[in-house]
């Protein structure tokens, strides 16, 4: 299978999780409105998202893939297991001593996490309880992504990438129970999340034994491979969390605002709609391919797709990111304005998002970037430019929040966005092994052009269409649906025109960028 079908792949089923992440976010809008127990629930479980960003998807993940593929070729199958046995082993031990802490302290935690939810005890009760709930999550879902990582290294990605789909199946459901309060629907929606997090456990390891890859607890030893892991996986802590990271500080000041959590939340949802089909798509991929040419010491072709992947994301992400720009309101409104989600909620979640969608572009090159390095076995370079990502968020965070409110917020990490893109692509490009080629430079400016005239396109438009938003849900959708098709007919229009992806050059990657 090729290297673009694989991504489609991925980003296929990673846009269905994230359009059932949809569900889950407007139905939570709809039940809670602005009571302010949505803040309570996404600030608990940003908590078990963000450990499942640093040790699993992230820091785990960047250094086992390439470690366990160099295993398998070389090695073979059996010690390729017991490796993945041993780091499973590890992870597990590891998580269950970090649940146990976190169960004990969760209210001076969630002190830190949330200091604004301190000036209304009921409201800070109640999220310590969730966060309790919830926090045991990261234990499945870290041994399932670690599973995942073995599926993905032997290029095996449907089932991997189809895990999350539970989650917000799970927490849909525990929407829809009838109780007799919304603080009793949070608390059977905190429990779904765990419930979830067994159950995506259980699939992902099932997939791993039908590939006769047995993940079970075993006594182990320290091999070289294992030591080589623990030390990638330090630097890689801080390199692949960093989005995290700053989404969880951005949180932590925002609880002094209410609803401003929420806003923050449903944002971006919408904005990682894109970076998920794009980003995580191509990064899910990428990794264990570059990996394998790598060990194989095709420099040469490795240096080549990286090239076309940067080219195609470019391709997927600039109209992306000015199409939702200039339809942010509409797509807030039509996609979240029901039940008790009002106007106002619409409204501020709209300006949000128009500040979000400009990290769009580097949190893509961002997650290439860093794959090229973790391919290359440095983790410590992304981890040095991550730390300073956070450390600029951190200082911009309550500076800008200071005089913009939570729009501030939002800025702060898309700021921090940037220098982490521009400091990261200049590390790489620093490297002897890595360059741009004329082809990418090329194209990359005729398809910034051919978005920006579907951008220009879509605000003659919008004058006409925005009075007919905001009345009948089935209207709104038609008239998105036609917003939208009317901006992709006029970028692939001008991306023909300008000649910025041809149809040769499409085929050509595809040809010559095969999954072995």
């Amino acid at each position: 299978m090729s290297f673009f079908k694989s991504m489609a792949t991925v980003s296929g089923f990673t846009l269905l999780s994230r359009i059932t992440g949809y569900f889950r976010d407007v139905m939570i809008g709809s039940v809670f409105g602005d009571t302010g127990l949505s803040d309570i629930f996404f600030l608990a479980f940003r908590l078990p998202n963000l450990f499942r960003r640093l040790f699993a998807e992230g820091a785990l993940n960047s250094a086992f893939i390439p470690l366990f593929s160099k295993v398998n070729v070389r090695q073979g199958k059996k010690d390729a297991q017991k490796f993945a046995q041993t780091v499973f082993t590890i992870l597990g031990l590891i998580l269950l001593v970090l649940t146990v802490i976190f169960e004990i302290f969760m209210p001076q935690v969630m002190g830190v996490i949330s200091p604004g939810f301190k000036e209304d005890p009921e409201k800070f009760y109640l999220a310590v309880h969730m966060g309790r709930i919830v926090f045991p999550y990261i234990l499945f879902i870290a041994l399932g992504a670690l599973c995942a990582g073995v599926l993905n290294g032997l290029n095996r990605f449907v089932a991997a990438t189809a895990s999350p789909l539970l989650l917000n199946i799970f927490c849909i459901t525990a929407l829809l129970w009838q109780t007799s309060s919304l603080i009793e629907t949070s608390y059977i929606l905190s429990w779904s999340v765990l419930f979830a997090g067994v159950a995506q456990f259980i699939w992902v390891l099932y997939a791993c034994h039908l590939l006769e890859y047995k993940m079970v607890l075993k006594s182990f030893s320290l091999s070289p491979e294992v030591k080589k892991l623990l030390r990638r996986m330090v630097p890689g802590l801080a390199s692949a969390g960093v989005y995290q990271i700053n989404l969880l500080i951005s949180n932590s000041v925002a609880s002094f605002i209410p609803m401003a959590v929420s806003y923050l939340a449903y944002a971006d949802r919408i904005n990682q709609f894109p970076l998920a089909m794009t980003g995580i798509g191509i990064g899910t991929v990428l990794l264990p391919l570059l990996s394998q040419k790598r060990e194989q010491e095709n420099f040469k072709e490795a240096q080549y797709l990286e090239n076309r992947v940067l080219q195609f994301g470019c391709f997927l992400t600039f109209p992306a990111t000015i199409a939702l720009y200039v339809m942010a309101l509409p797509i807030i409104m039509t996609l979240f304005q029901h039940g008790r989600f009002t106007e106002h909620m619409s409204v501020e979640v709209a300006k949000v998002l128009c500040i979000y969608v400009l990290a769009l572009p580097p949190n893509v090159v961002i997650k290439i970037l860093s794959t090229s390095f973790f391919a290359r076995g440095n983790t410590k370079t992304p981890m040095m430019v991550a730390t300073l990502s956070i450390a600029s968020n951190i200082g911009l965070t309550f500076l800008l929040f200071r005089y913009f409110s939570y729009y501030g917020i939002a800025a702060a990490a898309v700021i921090a966005s940037w220098i982490n893109m521009f400091f990261l692509g200049a590390s790489l490009l620093r490297t002897e092994d890595y360059a741009l080629d004329r082809r990418l430079l090329s194209s990359a400016i005729r398809l910034l052009c051919a978005g920006l005239f579907m951008g220009v396109g879509l605000l003659l438009v919008r004058p006409c269409v925005m009075p007919y938003f905001g009345h009948q849900v089935v209207l709104d959708f038609f008239l998105l649906s036609c917003y939208i098709a009317l901006g992709l007919m006029i970028y692939l229009l001008f991306v023909w025109l300008l000649k910025g992806l041809t149809v040769k050059e499409f085929q050509e990657a595809m040809n010559q960028t095969d999954v072995k």
